[in-house]
Protein backbone atom coordinates (compact mmCIF):
# COMPACT_ATOMS: atom_id res chain seq x y z
CA UNK A 1 0.00 0.00 0.00
CA UNK A 2 2.75 2.59 1.18
CA UNK A 3 4.26 1.79 -2.07
CA UNK A 4 1.35 2.24 -4.18
CA UNK A 5 0.83 5.65 -2.78
CA UNK A 6 4.37 6.35 -3.06
CA UNK A 7 4.33 5.36 -6.98
CA UNK A 8 1.18 7.91 -7.00
CA UNK A 9 2.68 10.74 -5.43
CA UNK A 10 5.43 10.75 -7.76
CA UNK A 11 3.31 10.68 -10.78
CA UNK A 12 1.51 13.69 -9.37
CA UNK A 13 4.50 15.33 -8.68
CA UNK A 14 5.87 14.42 -12.02
CA UNK A 15 2.65 16.21 -13.53
CA UNK A 16 2.76 18.87 -12.12
CA UNK A 17 6.25 19.62 -13.16
CA UNK A 18 5.33 19.10 -16.53
CA UNK A 19 2.67 21.41 -16.42
CA UNK A 20 5.31 24.08 -14.41
CA UNK A 21 7.47 24.14 -17.39
CA UNK A 22 5.49 23.84 -19.87
CA UNK A 23 3.60 27.44 -18.65
CA UNK A 24 2.41 28.98 -21.82
CA UNK A 25 0.91 25.81 -23.52
CA UNK A 26 -0.58 24.81 -20.43
CA UNK A 27 -2.40 28.13 -20.31
CA UNK A 28 -3.64 27.51 -23.56
CA UNK A 29 -4.91 24.18 -23.31
CA UNK A 30 -6.75 25.45 -19.76
CA UNK A 31 -8.04 28.26 -21.50
CA UNK A 32 -9.73 26.21 -24.28
CA UNK A 33 -11.09 23.43 -21.80
CA UNK A 34 -12.45 26.55 -19.84
CA UNK A 35 -14.37 27.69 -23.11
CA UNK A 36 -15.75 23.81 -23.19
CA UNK A 37 -16.66 23.94 -19.77
CA UNK A 38 -18.41 27.25 -19.77
CA UNK A 39 -20.53 26.41 -22.70
CA UNK A 40 -21.81 22.97 -20.61
CA UNK A 41 -22.47 24.97 -17.49
CA UNK A 42 -24.55 27.42 -19.48
CA UNK A 43 -26.36 24.82 -21.44
CA UNK A 44 -27.19 23.50 -17.95
CA UNK A 45 -27.92 26.61 -16.40
CA UNK A 46 -30.22 27.52 -19.54
CA UNK A 47 -32.14 24.37 -19.21
CA UNK A 48 -32.97 25.29 -15.53
CA UNK A 49 -34.17 29.18 -17.00
CA UNK A 50 -36.03 27.56 -19.54
CA UNK A 51 -37.84 24.81 -16.54
CA UNK A 52 -38.62 28.16 -14.96
CA UNK A 53 -40.21 30.41 -17.33
CA UNK A 54 -41.95 27.31 -18.96
CA UNK A 55 -43.57 26.70 -15.78
CA UNK A 56 -44.27 30.25 -15.33
CA UNK A 57 -45.71 30.70 -18.80
CA UNK A 58 -47.68 27.81 -18.46
CA UNK A 59 -49.42 28.88 -14.78
CA UNK A 60 -50.73 32.23 -17.03
CA UNK A 61 -52.02 29.95 -20.04
CA UNK A 62 -56.13 29.87 -19.74
CA UNK A 63 -59.07 29.44 -21.50
CA UNK A 64 -61.80 32.30 -21.18
CA UNK A 65 -65.21 31.44 -21.31
CA UNK A 66 -67.32 34.70 -21.70
CA UNK A 67 -71.37 34.09 -21.00
CA UNK A 68 -73.89 36.27 -22.33
CA UNK A 69 -75.52 38.74 -19.77
CA UNK A 70 -78.69 36.72 -19.81
CA UNK A 71 -76.91 33.86 -18.17
CA UNK A 72 -77.36 33.96 -14.34
CA UNK A 73 -74.86 34.23 -11.82
CA UNK A 74 -75.96 31.19 -10.38
CA UNK A 75 -76.06 29.08 -13.18
CA UNK A 76 -72.40 29.80 -14.24
CA UNK A 77 -71.45 29.05 -10.92
CA UNK A 78 -73.18 25.45 -11.36
CA UNK A 79 -71.34 25.48 -14.77
CA UNK A 80 -68.17 26.15 -13.13
CA UNK A 81 -68.49 23.65 -10.42
CA UNK A 82 -69.04 20.77 -13.21
CA UNK A 83 -65.91 21.80 -15.42
CA UNK A 84 -63.83 21.76 -11.79
CA UNK A 85 -64.28 18.37 -12.21
CA UNK A 86 -63.13 17.78 -15.66
CA UNK A 87 -59.76 15.41 -15.33
CA UNK A 88 -57.79 18.27 -17.48
CA UNK A 89 -58.90 20.88 -15.02
CA UNK A 90 -56.55 22.77 -12.11
CA UNK A 91 -58.05 25.93 -11.49
CA UNK A 92 -61.54 27.61 -12.24
CA UNK A 93 -62.54 31.00 -11.34
CA UNK A 94 -65.53 33.36 -11.98
CA UNK A 95 -65.05 36.79 -12.62
CA UNK A 96 -68.17 38.66 -12.46
CA UNK A 97 -68.73 41.71 -15.00
CA UNK A 98 -68.50 44.34 -11.70
CA UNK A 99 -65.01 42.43 -11.33
CA UNK A 100 -63.50 42.71 -14.73
CA UNK A 101 -64.98 46.46 -14.98
CA UNK A 102 -62.78 47.32 -11.56
CA UNK A 103 -59.87 45.11 -12.76
CA UNK A 104 -59.44 47.06 -16.17
CA UNK A 105 -59.91 50.35 -14.45
CA UNK A 106 -57.18 49.46 -11.95
CA UNK A 107 -54.89 48.34 -14.75
CA UNK A 108 -55.59 51.70 -17.00
CA UNK A 109 -56.00 54.04 -14.52
CA UNK A 110 -55.09 57.50 -16.18
CA UNK A 111 -54.57 56.05 -19.80
CA UNK A 112 -56.37 56.30 -23.38
CA UNK A 113 -58.16 52.56 -22.27
CA UNK A 114 -59.81 54.21 -19.30
CA UNK A 115 -61.03 57.43 -21.14
CA UNK A 116 -63.01 55.77 -23.72
CA UNK A 117 -64.19 53.55 -20.83
CA UNK A 118 -65.39 56.48 -19.34
CA UNK A 119 -67.17 57.51 -22.83
CA UNK A 120 -69.06 54.19 -23.60
CA UNK A 121 -71.14 54.79 -19.36
CA UNK A 122 -71.95 51.76 -19.10
CA UNK A 123 -69.87 48.66 -18.22
CA UNK A 124 -69.27 46.32 -21.81
CA UNK A 125 -67.70 43.18 -20.03
CA UNK A 126 -69.42 39.76 -19.44
CA UNK A 127 -68.81 37.35 -17.06
CA UNK A 128 -66.98 34.68 -17.61
CA UNK A 129 -64.72 31.70 -16.27
CA UNK A 130 -61.24 31.68 -16.47
CA UNK A 131 -59.60 27.96 -16.57
CA UNK A 132 -56.26 26.66 -16.31
CA UNK A 133 -55.72 22.51 -17.01
CA UNK A 134 -52.85 20.57 -15.48
CA UNK A 135 -51.68 20.21 -18.53
CA UNK A 136 -51.85 23.33 -21.27
CA UNK A 137 -51.75 21.30 -24.12
CA UNK A 138 -55.27 19.63 -22.91
CA UNK A 139 -56.41 23.63 -23.42
CA UNK A 140 -58.53 22.67 -26.56
CA UNK A 141 -60.13 19.66 -24.88
CA UNK A 142 -61.58 22.70 -22.13
CA UNK A 143 -62.27 24.63 -25.34
CA UNK A 144 -64.33 22.06 -26.98
CA UNK A 145 -66.66 20.93 -23.85
CA UNK A 146 -68.07 24.91 -24.03
CA UNK A 147 -68.64 24.44 -27.85
CA UNK A 148 -70.96 21.73 -27.65
CA UNK A 149 -74.79 22.11 -28.28
CA UNK A 150 -75.32 22.43 -24.52
CA UNK A 151 -73.96 25.72 -24.52
CA UNK A 152 -74.20 27.19 -27.43
CA UNK A 153 -77.21 29.75 -26.49
CA UNK A 154 -74.85 30.52 -23.14
CA UNK A 155 -71.51 31.43 -24.24
CA UNK A 156 -70.74 34.81 -26.20
CA UNK A 157 -67.14 33.77 -26.74
CA UNK A 158 -63.97 31.52 -25.76
CA UNK A 159 -60.85 32.80 -25.75
CA UNK A 160 -58.23 30.44 -26.68
CA UNK A 161 -56.98 31.63 -30.20
CA UNK A 162 -53.29 32.20 -28.39
CA UNK A 163 -52.92 29.38 -26.62
CA UNK A 164 -51.86 26.65 -28.84
CA UNK A 165 -49.28 29.69 -30.61
CA UNK A 166 -47.74 30.07 -27.12
CA UNK A 167 -47.33 26.45 -26.46
CA UNK A 168 -45.97 25.85 -29.54
CA UNK A 169 -43.57 28.56 -29.73
CA UNK A 170 -42.26 27.27 -25.88
CA UNK A 171 -41.74 23.95 -27.09
CA UNK A 172 -40.58 25.00 -29.97
CA UNK A 173 -37.95 27.24 -28.13
CA UNK A 174 -37.13 24.84 -25.45
CA UNK A 175 -35.83 22.02 -27.99
CA UNK A 176 -34.11 24.65 -30.19
CA UNK A 177 -31.52 26.21 -27.44
CA UNK A 178 -31.68 22.43 -26.55
CA UNK A 179 -29.84 20.93 -29.08
CA UNK A 180 -28.08 24.04 -30.50
CA UNK A 181 -26.38 24.32 -26.40
CA UNK A 182 -25.38 20.63 -27.15
CA UNK A 183 -23.81 20.99 -30.68
CA UNK A 184 -22.09 23.65 -29.43
CA UNK A 185 -20.90 21.64 -26.16
CA UNK A 186 -19.60 18.99 -28.40
CA UNK A 187 -18.18 21.23 -31.25
CA UNK A 188 -16.19 22.94 -28.61
CA UNK A 189 -15.29 19.88 -26.50
CA UNK A 190 -13.98 18.41 -29.63
CA UNK A 191 -11.67 21.57 -30.30
CA UNK A 192 -10.72 21.72 -26.66
CA UNK A 193 -9.52 17.69 -27.44
CA UNK A 194 -7.70 18.48 -30.16
CA UNK A 195 -5.65 21.67 -28.52
CA UNK A 196 -4.97 19.64 -25.17
CA UNK A 197 -3.82 16.49 -27.73
CA UNK A 198 -1.15 18.86 -29.82
CA UNK A 199 -0.11 20.90 -26.52
CA UNK A 200 0.72 17.43 -24.76
CA UNK A 201 2.26 15.79 -28.21
CA UNK A 202 4.90 19.01 -27.85
CA UNK A 203 5.37 18.08 -24.15
CA UNK A 204 5.93 14.33 -25.09
CA UNK A 205 8.84 15.71 -27.62
CA UNK A 206 10.61 17.95 -25.97
CA UNK A 207 11.42 15.24 -23.23
CA UNK A 208 11.54 12.60 -26.10
CA UNK A 209 15.21 11.67 -24.70
CA UNK A 210 13.95 11.48 -21.05
CA UNK A 211 11.32 9.30 -22.48
CA UNK A 212 13.70 6.72 -24.23
CA UNK A 213 15.95 6.49 -21.45
CA UNK A 214 12.84 5.54 -19.21
CA UNK A 215 11.59 3.13 -21.70
CA UNK A 216 15.44 1.73 -22.32
CA UNK A 217 15.68 0.79 -18.25
CA UNK A 218 12.50 -1.18 -18.76
CA UNK A 219 9.71 1.56 -17.28
CA UNK A 220 6.30 0.69 -17.85
CA UNK A 221 3.85 2.60 -20.62
CA UNK A 222 1.82 3.12 -17.48
CA UNK A 223 4.80 4.96 -15.62
CA UNK A 224 5.13 6.81 -19.31
CA UNK A 225 2.18 7.44 -19.35
CA UNK A 226 1.05 9.16 -15.69
CA UNK A 227 2.58 12.01 -15.74
CA UNK A 228 0.91 13.41 -18.61
CA UNK A 229 -2.08 12.35 -17.77
CA UNK A 230 -1.98 14.53 -14.81
CA UNK A 231 -0.60 16.87 -16.56
CA UNK A 232 -3.89 17.08 -19.11
CA UNK A 233 -6.15 16.24 -15.25
CA UNK A 234 -4.64 19.49 -14.12
CA UNK A 235 -5.25 21.62 -16.83
CA UNK A 236 -8.63 20.19 -16.86
CA UNK A 237 -9.24 20.98 -12.97
CA UNK A 238 -8.13 24.79 -13.29
CA UNK A 239 -10.11 25.33 -15.81
CA UNK A 240 -13.49 23.74 -14.17
CA UNK A 241 -12.31 26.09 -11.02
CA UNK A 242 -11.75 29.14 -12.74
CA UNK A 243 -15.45 28.33 -14.94
CA UNK A 244 -16.83 28.24 -11.23
CA UNK A 245 -15.55 31.36 -10.10
CA UNK A 246 -16.36 33.08 -13.75
CA UNK A 247 -20.30 31.94 -13.25
CA UNK A 248 -20.18 33.02 -9.44
CA UNK A 249 -18.98 36.67 -10.21
CA UNK A 250 -20.92 37.47 -13.30
CA UNK A 251 -24.29 36.01 -11.91
CA UNK A 252 -23.92 38.01 -8.71
CA UNK A 253 -22.61 41.30 -10.44
CA UNK A 254 -25.85 41.19 -12.59
CA UNK A 255 -28.17 39.45 -10.92
CA UNK A 256 -30.60 41.73 -10.71
CA UNK A 257 -30.54 42.75 -14.95
CA UNK A 258 -30.41 38.97 -15.76
CA UNK A 259 -33.94 38.51 -12.96
CA UNK A 260 -35.87 40.72 -15.34
CA UNK A 261 -34.64 39.66 -18.28
CA UNK A 262 -35.31 35.74 -17.93
CA UNK A 263 -38.91 36.75 -16.17
CA UNK A 264 -37.92 36.78 -12.74
CA UNK A 265 -35.47 33.10 -12.67
CA UNK A 266 -32.37 34.32 -10.84
CA UNK A 267 -29.36 32.67 -11.81
CA UNK A 268 -27.23 33.79 -8.54
CA UNK A 269 -30.07 32.16 -7.08
CA UNK A 270 -30.14 29.12 -9.27
CA UNK A 271 -26.31 29.14 -9.21
CA UNK A 272 -25.99 29.29 -5.39
CA UNK A 273 -28.59 25.90 -4.57
CA UNK A 274 -27.51 23.97 -7.40
CA UNK A 275 -23.52 24.77 -6.76
CA UNK A 276 -21.92 21.44 -5.96
CA UNK A 277 -23.74 19.74 -8.81
CA UNK A 278 -22.74 22.37 -10.80
CA UNK A 279 -18.66 22.21 -10.23
CA UNK A 280 -19.39 18.45 -10.46
CA UNK A 281 -19.88 19.05 -13.82
CA UNK A 282 -17.35 21.45 -14.54
CA UNK A 283 -14.82 19.02 -13.03
CA UNK A 284 -16.50 16.12 -15.29
CA UNK A 285 -16.22 18.18 -18.38
CA UNK A 286 -12.77 19.90 -17.90
CA UNK A 287 -10.96 16.96 -16.16
CA UNK A 288 -12.38 14.68 -18.66
CA UNK A 289 -11.14 16.49 -21.37
CA UNK A 290 -7.82 16.64 -19.90
CA UNK A 291 -7.68 12.65 -19.89
CA UNK A 292 -9.20 12.29 -22.89
CA UNK A 293 -6.78 14.08 -24.59
CA UNK A 294 -3.84 13.14 -22.45
CA UNK A 295 -4.48 9.29 -23.05
CA UNK A 296 -4.84 9.72 -26.93
CA UNK A 297 -1.77 12.16 -27.30
CA UNK A 298 0.78 9.45 -25.02
CA UNK A 299 -1.12 6.66 -26.33
CA UNK A 300 0.04 7.79 -30.36
CA UNK A 301 4.09 8.56 -29.36
CA UNK A 302 4.12 5.02 -27.19
CA UNK A 303 3.10 3.01 -30.26
CA UNK A 304 5.54 4.95 -32.39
Amino acid sequence: MAKQTKYANKLVRSGWDYLRRQGFLSFATALVIFIAVVLGTTLMISQGAISFMSEKIKDKIDVSVYFNEQVSKDKILEIRERVAQLPEVKNVDFISSEEAYDAFVKNHEGDTYAQSLEAIGGNPFLPSLVIQTKDPLKYETVSDYFRTDEFKDMVYDINDYRRGFAIERLSSLSSGMERLGIILTVFLSLIAIIVTYNTLRLSIYSRKNEIEIMRLVGAKNSFVRGPFMVQGALCGFFAAVLSFVFFLVIFFVFRSGLESIFMGFNPFNYFISNWWLIFLLQIVIGVGLGLISSFFAVRRYLKD
